[in-house]
């Protein structure tokens, strides 16, 4: 008996990896569906896998993707009869890390179809409870069907810090001070945003480090830049040793999401103590706040914010307690909690 996640994602996140070795040394048995099948890849992949006990579904939009070709609105039209066919026999836990899928503004089937997902559910798990309660709301499902578990904790990824300067030696900076805005560049974000909005000044460089999601979305960033004093960007893959040096020389962390629930990066910036700099409108995004070390900001608020984020320093020993918190055994073991809940009741018929 095991429980299965779908998709296999551990080569783009490592999430699933390291909630899946956590699980393990609690003693469950976890299964990944790393095949891709057509026609019903979701269904296939279950039957394909007799000791499945439990679908655990994190990102359902990769079984409903567009990539654009003429098989984009079968995949579209196919995903309810995918997911019923795959959770007739098989109890249905699905982790809302989105909404829909990222830069899917629009594309009103994306959003039937995680509401599909939703609604099939025995439990859907939230990363915060403002998350919850906009998953209830915009899906019409009760709360009492969602279960809160925190985002864990991915500085664990990486060795210690070490010292602010020699980061900056290996990195080649020379700015006084690094406002970092880091992961792949891509158009949800919000990038060109926090651009038009970033305040000139001479005492701290905004550097946007990541590979963007395409040619033409690099170009629409490097023209967005032209001409910015104190903004660079540095377009690129980021190994995670060339992120470990970004971490350890970064003054504050930037994010702008247009609409997001969690996100990894921001966390992983929480449990690494560098002070954040985040919208006020993404509320789902959980930091654990209060806190001396995230700073809210709108559009009129965003030079003083960044003021506030810069006096207070990157501090590692500061995150101790997030960290404790966001432990992937603390994680494992709220997520093992769902999945006894979710297997008795199957067994009971309910």
């Amino acid at each position: 008996m095991s429980i299965l996640f779908a998709p296999d994602y551990r080569q783009g996140s490592p999430y699933q990896r390291l909630l899946a070795e956590a699980l393990t040394d609690l003693g469950w048995d976890i299964d990944f569906q790393s095949h891709y099948h057509r026609a019903l890849p979701l269904a296939r992949g279950v039957h394909g896998t007799p000791r499945a006990a439990l679908l655990h579904l994190h990102w359902p939009e990769a079984y409903h993707r567009r990539v654009g070709d003429i098989w984009d609105e079968f995949r579209q039209q196919r995903f309810p009869l995918d997911l019923w066919l795959a959770t007739r026999r098989v109890p249905l836990v699905l982790t809302a890390h989105n909404l829909q899928a990222h830069n899917s503004d629009g594309i009103s089937r994306a959003f039937a179809n995680m509401r599909a997902a939703v609604r099939r559910a025995h439990t859907v798990i939230a990363h915060s409870s403002a998350a919850a309660r906009l998953i209830s709301e915009r899906m019409d499902i009760p709360h009492s069907q969602i279960a809160v578990i925190p985002h864990g904790d991915f500085s664990v990824l990486y060795p210690p810090p070490i010292s602010r300067d020699e980061a900056r030696r290996r990195l080649g900076l020379t700015a006084p001070r690094i406002a970092l805005f880091f992961g792949m560049v891509e158009p949800y974000k919000g990038i060109e945003e926090i651009v038009s909005l970033w305040p000139t000044r001479s005492d701290v460089e905004l550097v946007v480090a990541g590979r963007p999601s395409s040619p033409n979305y690099e170009a629409t960033i490097t023209a967005a830049i032209a001409g910015r004093s104190g903004i660079t960007f540095r377009p690129g893959w980021l190994s995670d040793e060339e992120l470990f040096l970004w971490l350890c020389a970064a003054d504050v962390a930037v994010f702008n999401y247009r609409t997001i629930l969690t996100s990894g990066a921001a966390c992983l910036a929480r449990s690494w103590g560098i002070p954040i700099l985040i919208p006020e409108r993404l509320q789902t995004v959980d930091l654990d706040e209060p806190s001396d070390r995230v700073f809210r900001f709108d559009e009129a608020s965003l030079a003083d914010q960044l003021d506030r984020a810069l006096g207070m320093g990157s501090d590692f020993a500061s995150a101790a307690d997030w960290r404790s918190t966001t432990g992937w055994t603390s994680i494992a073991q709220h997520a093992a909690r769902v999945y006894e809940r979710v297997l008795d009741a199957a067994l009971a018929g309910h």
